[in-house]
């Protein structure tokens, strides 16, 4: 496996991690795999690690290349930074697609909370978007959102694919 961390933009702290599983003559039919862009939660004020490399190594596991977003946070989190930070993300992975090993078709995405929040912006108008999107408890619904101050996503003809989940307990 090999690891590499990609500064995205003009503010260090925003990094997309790549773990990347060469390919193999063992297995030569496995030339690209699909890949999957980890966004962990935190509120835009930290990227949760429980959120980021253990999910990614999860998906590594399926047979995926992963990668991480540490997005823009605090201060720098103003809209529309942290979207500028996502389609930066995927447009590198699309443009690196053959050192990523990987199809740039195959681009599968996942947040939390407020990860979930900036994946759906991302998802939705984002100039550079994945090909499938999973949202975990994203922080877009007007309930759980009273600290954002960002746009809420709306699906377009353009919006991938979606499976969102939540861990809330309903109260009916």
């Amino acid at each position: 496996m090999k690891i590499d961390v990609f500064k995205l933009g003009k503010n260090n702290d925003v990094t997309l991690t790549a773990y990347i599983q060469e390919p193999s003559e063992q297995l030569p039919l496995v030339k690209t795999r699909p890949a999957m862009l980890v966004l962990p939660g935190g509120g835009y004020t930290f990227c949760s690690d429980r959120e980021a490399e253990v999910i990614a190594l999860a998906y590594m596991n399926k047979g995926f290349n992963a990668f991480i977003l540490n997005y823009s946070l605090g201060q720098n989190s103003k809209y529309p930074q942290p979207l500028i930070d996502g389609e930066n993300a995927i447009k590198l992975i699309r443009e690196r697609h053959e050192e990523f090993h990987i199809n740039p078709e195959w681009i599968a995405a996942i947040g939390f909370s407020a990860g979930g929040h900036l994946l759906a912006m991302l998802a939705t108008s984002g100039k550079h978007r994945p090909n499938a999107i999973v949202l975990g408890y994203p922080c877009f619904m007007e309930e759980n959102s009273h600290n954002l101050v960002y746009p809420v996503p709306v699906v377009d003809d353009l919006t991938p694919e979606a499976f969102i989940f939540h861990t809330y307990l309903d109260k009916r």
